[in-house]
């Protein structure tokens, strides 16, 4: 009995996985006699409880299945409910598929019965097609000469089909949209005529006397263009010419250009930059006598040489002291009530001098004299502490000025207002000069800053970076290709005015750079505050030294053709050598004698 039930019922159900067994080893799991036997040897209250156990899990899974059909069932009832309220969507949809299919039939249908209409004319016509060409008139045959003659009939000269391709080629490394060399760009028509940093006119319509550029590439001006290589061959600049003439078009169908000539009524300032016919700039008329209270001479801050005449300008107590260098006499004073005085420099043609200072803190003072009468023509940028720099340009328009507030201002000197002003500087300005040509304005500051400004507008040309620390005064060559810089760290460094980039650094003093000034050789000289006076040549190379400085020595200038150096010194000594031979020729000072013939004994 046991084993029918063992085989009909336990059997089954072992072979569906349902009934438990101990674990077997799994070469016995696949036997069924092997279950048999195991299962023959179980006690019958274990085989009862487990079969107990699959009545309680059938149970289970029949609710469970219940539960679930019931879901279903609601699910379908859900389903059916929404079905009336989406059968019209349904239908609509069905009728809007079939109308769409319907029309699409026809317009295929009726592009294809055009296709055969088009099929039947060309079947007409094809027949004609060869009678027509034959009835063309044939064209006259045109040389290469005469068709090139043609061509030219058609089109005007312009900027941008014949002019910009020269400048491409000749001069573009210097003058392009991201290489400004002086402020110009030849990159486009509109940039052509802005010009660049001198504001003069670029290009004049129909003037090509006028034309700066064009005089330029003519090589009739300075500075000549290119500057090196060969210049523009004669088809070229007979193309620029004949483009000047015909009114500068920037296309070939642009309207013809109308010259604009600015006036501007000239002043005693501006007539001053032109050079005078007769005797040099000095002074033609009866100075203020030196007087001054203080005990001991004043440090020699400020020194200036006139380029044309034989005058030395000396910053004193309240007054800039002018001496001939001629004999080393003193001629008088200019008073300069405004405070001490921290910079000085005469214009190009020695017409003009400027006086820079003020009192620390308080206010700021700016001067132009006339050197031949002595009289103010202008006082600018009046401020709240002192002028530490300043030049003025070329042809006496402009005066540049910067100090402690770290920002460079430019004035239009006719008549005193403010023409630009700009603020990268990040600490004080200790040096401004323009640059020979007048087209660009170097800018220097005490935290080593050097920038490059487009001298007519202030737009930025580029910042220098080579120094670490204050920079204390700027030089140019005469040509103004070259700009020369004096560093705190007691170095010199010589830019590239065309490239914007350094070409020489030289080490020259023990201590600070304070001041340097070309001769129109290129050899150049520096003080420090090491007392050391030095001349280098063009290639960098210490060619002389000078006695030394009793202590700092503060400013050095070339004097009459660059025959004589003058330095000065902290405690007021200004002590002037023979450029060449560095014997000692004079020795002035901030407190001179009491009479011109004691400082003449004490020069010779």
């Amino acid at each position: 009995m046991k084993m029918k039930f063992l085989t009909c019922v336990l059997l089954p159900l072992l072979m569906m996985g349902v009934v438990f067994t101990p674990a077997l080893h799994a070469e016995e799991a696949a036997s069924p006699d092997a279950v048999i036997k195991h299962l023959m040897n179980l006690k019958p209250d274990d085989i009862a409880a487990h079969l107990e156990k699959l009545k309680v899990q059938a149970a289970a899974l029949e609710t469970e299945s219940k539960t679930l059909r019931e879901q279903a069932k609601a699910k379908d009832t859900a389903r059916l409910a929404l079905v009336p309220e989406f059968a019209p969507l349904v239908a609509a949809l069905k009728l809007q598929t079939t109308s769409l299919e319907t029309e699409s039939k026809t317009l295929r249908e009726q592009a294809k019965a055009k296709d055969v209409a088009r099929a039947k004319v060309d079947a007409l016509f094809s027949p004609l097609v060869p009678f027509l060409e034959a009835m063309k008139p044939k064209a006259a045959p045109v040389d290469g000469k005469m068709k090139m003659a043609a061509d030219k009939g058609l089109k005007h000269v312009n900027y941008m089909d014949d002019i910009l391709p020269i400048f491409e080629a000749r001069c573009f490394s210097c003058h392009r949209d991201d290489k400004r060399k002086g402020g110009l760009s030849l990159s486009t028509f509109s940039q052509m005529m802005d010009g660049g940093s001198s504001g003069e006119v670029t290009m004049a319509a129909g003037d090509p006397d006028g034309s700066r550029l064009y005089q330029m590439v003519l090589q009739e001006i300075d500075p000549v263009m290119p500057p090196r290589g060969k210049p523009l061959s004669d088809p070229e600049l007979e193309l620029l010419k004949k483009w000047i003439d015909s009114g500068l078009r920037e296309q070939a169908n642009s309207q013809v250009k109308v010259a604009k000539k600015e006036m501007k009524v000239p002043t005693a300032i501006f007539s001053a930059a032109a050079k005078v016919e007769g005797p040099p700039p000095m002074p033609e008329v009866k100075l203020a006598a030196y007087s001054s209270n203080v005990i001991r001479p004043s440090a020699a801050r400020a020194m200036t040489i006139s380029p044309t005449a034989p005058l030395m300008a000396l910053g004193g107590s309240e007054q800039v002291l002018l001496f001939n260098i001629d004999n080393f006499t003193l001629l008088g004073v200019l008073p300069f009530e405004e405070g001490e005085i921290y910079t000085m420099t005469f214009s190009r043609n020695g017409e003009m001098l400027f006086v820079g200072g003020g009192r620390e803190g308080d206010t700021a003072a700016a001067v132009l004299f006339t050197v031949r009468t002595g009289e103010r023509v202008g006082t600018y940028g009046k401020g709240y502490d002192t002028v530490l720099a300043g030049d003025i340009s070329p042809d006496h328009a402009m005066l540049a000025l910067g100090g402690p507030d770290n920002k460079l201002r430019v004035y239009d000197t006719a008549d005193g207002e403010m023409l630009y002003e700009c603020t990268s500087h990040t600490d004080w300005i200790y040096s401004l000069k323009f640059s020979p040509d007048g087209e660009l304005l170097g800018s220097a500051d005490r935290a080593g800053g050097l920038y490059y400004w487009q001298a007519s507008n202030g737009r930025a040309v580029e910042p220098l970076k080579g120094h670490t620390k204050a920079i204390n005064d700027i030089a140019y060559t005469l040509d103004s290709n070259l700009m020369a810089t004096a560093g705190d760290e007691g170095s010199i460094i010589i830019w590239d005015t065309w490239k914007y980039k350094q070409i020489r650094k030289i080490k020259a003093h023990n201590g600070r750079v304070l001041s340097l000034d070309y001769r129109k050789d290129g050899h150049l000289v520096s003080c420090g505050s090491d007392g050391e006076t030095k001349v280098w040549n063009a290639a960098g190379k210490e060619v002389k030294k000078y006695e030394k400085m009793t202590d700092w020595a503060y400013q050095t200038r070339y004097g009459k053709e660059g025959s004589l150096v003058f330095s000065t010194d902290w405690y007021g000594n200004i002590i002037v050598w023979d450029s060449e031979q560095g014997k000692r020729v004079a020795e002035l000072s901030t407190k001179p004698e009491a009479t011109p013939s004691a400082m003449v004994a004490k020069a010779e």
